[in-house]
Parts: structure tokens; sequence; C-alpha cells
């Protein structure tokens, strides 16, 4: 975990190697838009570019797309 951000944990995706495995393409690299995720008490997860958009995502939930 990178850091808690209003009940969010929030941490970078290429510590998971499930993910990946999944997420990576033929040539070797990964969806940038899914390096971060952020995951509340429910399980619910967001995924992001950054950190900074991952805590966009968290103040301003009704300007992204779920």
């Amino acid at each position: 975990m990178i850091e808690n951000y209003k009940g969010w944990d929030i941490l970078l995706t290429w510590s998971e190697n499930k993910f990946f495995k999944i997420q990576s393409d033929s040539n070797g690299s990964y969806d940038q838009e899914k390096k971060w995720v952020g995951v509340d008490l429910k399980g619910q997860k967001i995924y992001g570019s950054s950190l900074k958009e991952i805590r966009h995502i968290i103040d301003y939930p009704d300007l992204h797309n779920k």
C-alpha cells in the first residue's frame, strides 16, 4: 500500500504479478491507464494512471465514468 486516502487504500498494480500477466500485450507493455488502483473497505476498485488521478476520482466521483 502506498497510502490511505479518505478510506481508500491506494497501491501500484505492478506489484501484482497476476495483474501484469493479464494486462500485458505481446510486446510486454502494460496498460498505463490501470497502473494505480484504489480499494475501499467494501472491496470496490478504481483504476488510474497516476496517484493524482486516483485522488481526483475519489474526490469527484461524478466527473468520472463508472
